[in-house]
């Protein structure tokens, strides 16, 4: 058991060196964003670096999130008066199946074509890889890949986007 304890402290210590280098600081460079591929709602594969020269907003979402489903229409909204400017929306579903999503999406008149899924394991993944702990946690990535935000969705406004525009 005490090794157990101690793998986990380890755990915790990595993951928290993770996060710092993915939060960055005012006096450390932006980090660059980890790649990764994960299929759509659709089937299709959607790999993050295919969209350099373009502004991605990667946002970590459930529909069993009530935080999320409440700041997912100004997001999505904010995105789509910038889809003109070059902003994209990927959302990163860490729900258990792609129904519960696909359907909610439907439902409420969202494209399916943007959230992406693959299988728990692999949304998981990438969610480890981004260093979420919690949900909603929302990605600014500039045009050259690097990431400039890391927060709660709501902190994103129309002026904080408009510098990497």
């Amino acid at each position: 058991m005490k090794d157990f304890g101690l793998l986990l402290g380890i755990a915790l210590v990595g993951a928290a060196l993770i996060v710092g280098l993915l939060l960055g600081s005012s006096d450390r460079p932006p980090v660059l964003a980890p790649d990764f591929t994960l299929e759509n709602l659709d089937g299709e594969a959607v790999t993050l670096s295919s969209y350099l020269g373009q502004v991605v907003i990667i946002d970590f979402w459930a529909t069993w999130c009530k935080p999320c489903l409440t700041s997912f229409p100004a997001l999505h909204e904010l995105v789509v008066q910038h889809e003109e400017e070059g902003v994209v929306l990927l959302v990163v579903s860490i729900d258990k199946s792609l129904r519960k999503p696909r359907n909610y999406l439907i439902e409420q008149g969202y494209p399916t074509a943007n959230v992406l899924w693959g299988s728990l394991d692999e949304a998981r993944a990438v969610k480890d890889l981004y260093g979420v702990v919690g949900i909603p946690q929302t990605f600014i990535i500039d045009r050259e890949g690097y990431i400039q935000f890391k927060g709660h969705p709501t902190r994103i406004t129309a002026e904080d986007l408009a510098a990497y525009l």
